[in-house]
């Protein structure tokens, strides 16, 4: 039943089995490495993550502080406008006014003449 292995085949089988330990070794080694490269690796993604979470937020401020800034300009320039528009608008109140006092200043002159010679 139990047959004896020859001496030959006896060095073969032992050679396998060194062969096959030491690819054993090798890929566990390679193993070991691939994970301390992979858990390095996930601390970078992290990392980088929030880097770029916080470049995000900073580029979000810069646009709003762009449009708060184009928001200031626009502001300056309508209460420019305004003023100017103000200003326009007391010289024809000032000018209306000096003319409405010319025609009515005679109007009213010669209305209390009349009304002094209709009285008189």
């Amino acid at each position: 039943m139990a047959q004896a292995l020859s001496e030959e085949e006896f060095q073969r089988m032992q050679a396998q089995l060194l062969e096959l330990r030491t690819n054993n070794y090798q890929l566990s080694d390679e193993l070991r490495k691939n994970g301390v490269e992979l858990t390095s690796l996930r601390q970078k993604v992290a990392y980088l993550d929030k880097e770029f979470s916080k470049a995000q937020k900073a580029l979000s401020k810069s646009k709003k502080a762009q449009e708060v800034e184009v928001l200031l300009s626009e502001n300056e320039m309508l209460q420019a406008k305004l003023h100017s528009q103000e200003e326009d608008f007391r010289l024809q109140n000032s000018t209306l006014m000096a003319e409405f006092s010319k025609v009515l200043v005679p109007g009213i002159v010669k209305g209390e003449m009349r009304g002094r010679g209709h009285l008189g």
